[in-house]
């Protein structure tokens, strides 16, 4: 999955005409640059689809035991201009700091500690999450292209 998902990302990346960085500092919580040098993070969401909602993963850990550590949107908000989430249907583009005002505005309504596990179904994944309606998203948006 991780190879489709890489090849989705450069494919985004073609159609904004950004530049895909091929993971070189999705550690730091962003994947692609603008042409002006903006940091875009991305994330496919395909369950979005079904719960109408975007799954706003903000930190993880490894197991019960361990440490919480800041993930993907917990990462991104510090360190990207842009998130991108994407779905078999659409492509959502938001600026991050605006998108944060949301989160922080109504976090804790909405925040869950684990989702279903796509690669193994039996397992948890460890992760605490705004759950963001996909309309209350939307209003974040500059952009959302039909794929």
């Amino acid at each position: 999955m991780g190879d489709e998902i890489l090849e989705y990302e450069r494919t985004i990346a073609d159609k904004m005409g950004w530049t895909h960085l091929n993971g070189a500092h999705k550690h730091e919580g962003w994947d692609m640059v603008t042409p002006n040098g903006e940091k875009v993070a991305i994330r496919f969401d395909e369950l979005s689809l079904e719960t109408n909602a975007h799954y706003l993963e903000l930190e993880q850990r490894s197991d019960r035991d361990s440490g919480w550590k800041n993930s993907a949107f917990g990462l991104a908000r510090k360190n990207a201009d842009w998130w991108v989430m994407a779905n078999s249907e659409n492509i959502y583009i938001a600026p991050t700091k605006q998108l944060w005002k949301v989160v922080k505005k109504a976090r804790g309504s909405d925040e869950k500690h684990s989702r279903r596990n796509l690669d193994d179904p039996d397992k948890r994944l460890f992760s605490r999450a705004h759950i963001l309606p996909l309309d209350e998203f939307a209003k974040c948006c500059i952009l959302i292209i039909n794929r």
